[in-house]
């Protein structure tokens, strides 16, 4: 039996599968599987996946109707016949060690959840993302629930001098699961028309599940920032209502497993989310309906019970205006920000 699984979702993706496929093949560590899921692809994709498997017989392909990545997902999960799977995007590709690193963490310290740093890859060039500044970290279960719980969840103390970091755990990728923990647990992905996170959601839930968990700090995967084009590509419609959905899911989270200690943590999140709200609006191309997105959202109660717990000099002091604007509902200069911000952001891109 293989030790590992490998899965990858795969949609209209034959521009950059094969690279994709060939990271995970080519492998240092061999005794894996590798799960193609073919989300109902209407391009070459599904050709290409059954080509991998006539020629490595531990490459599987399921083909299916399309059901979005979240289904791609659970249908691979299912698949698995190893003790741990990790998620390839089929834009990304590995390193050649991956899968040889994640394993060797999730063994050696005998942990339910191993994950690294990762390489964030844009036409401007290649850095690391670091989500912890530490090189190792072993998490017992106290520090599972009192810790990594509340790095996920948001950015709270020292934390929030960062604040580039907000979502440095939020990918399903450069982690290793535990099949059984998911499996004993009926844990699904959630679809991204449903709730505004599905990392988010999926995580918080799984590493509750957690007696331990390792973090090194190594990249073991390359993740792919490509241009997304126009300044109205990549809307979002019904984007505060799904953000109102995720919020409420938190909220039962936390009270559910008696987690009190992550209210500020939750509150943070709640404030951070302004800054995709108002990237969304910015990305209706109009200016009016920019601010009917914007004056719908600032009013909402939560921003307001949330600011109350939030603390905006915490954060580095470029960062403080639009949280200002946002807490005291200066929606003009809000939005200026947001376009500002959203500028900035893509010209580091490389967009």
């Amino acid at each position: 039996m293989a030790k590992l699984s490998v899965i990858i979702p795969i949609y209209n993706a034959e521009e950059y599968l094969r690279e994709c496929i060939d990271s995970a093949v080519n492998q240092t560590m061999s005794d894996i599987e590798i799960i193609l899921v073919d989300d109902g692809a209407t391009d070459s994709s599904p050709q290409i996946c059954d080509e991998y498997a006539t020629k490595d017989s531990r490459v599987k392909v399921i083909h299916k109707a399309n059901g979005g990545v979240c289904d791609a997902r659970n249908v691979g999960t299912d698949a698995v016949t190893s003790d741990y799977f990790t998620f390839l995007e089929s834009d990304d590709w590995l390193p050649l060690d991956a899968c040889e690193k994640l394993y060797s963490y999730v063994e050696s310290h005998n942990t339910d959840l191993a994950f690294g740093s990762y390489y964030k890859v844009s036409t401007s060039g290649t850095s690391v993302k670091h989500p912890l500044p530490e090189k190792e970290i072993v998490f017992d279960k106290n520090d599972v629930k009192n810790k990594l719980l509340g790095y996920i969840m948001g950015l709270t103390g020292s934390r929030l001098k960062t604040p580039g970091n907000i979502d440095s755990f939020l990918t399903d990728t450069a982690k290793l699961y535990k099949t059984s923990i998911v499996r004993e647990n009926e844990l699904l992905w959630i679809s991204r028309k449903e709730i505004y996170s599905d990392c988010l959601d999926f995580i918080l839930k799984y590493v509750n599940l957690c007696d331990n968990a390792v973090f090194f700090d190594e990249p073991i995967y390359y993740y792919r920032r490509t241009n997304v084009g126009s300044q109205t590509a990549g809307y979002r419609a019904k984007t505060l209502e799904l953000w109102l959905v995720q919020f409420d899911s938190m909220r039962k989270f936390i009270e559910d497993n008696k987690l009190e200690h992550l209210w500020p943590a939750f509150y943070s999140r709640v404030c951070f989310s302004i800054i995709p709200i108002g990237g969304n609006a910015y990305r209706t191309g109009n200016r009016k309906d920019a601010m009917k997105e914007i004056y719908a959202a600032l009013n909402q109660p939560i921003y307001k019970e949330a600011f109350k717990h939030f603390n905006i000099n915490a954060l580095p002091i470029h960062f403080r205006p639009l949280f200002y604007f946002a807490k005291y509902k200066m929606y003009n200069l809000y939005y200026i920000m947001t376009v500002v911000m959203r500028k900035i952001m893509n010209k580091q891109r490389g967009m």
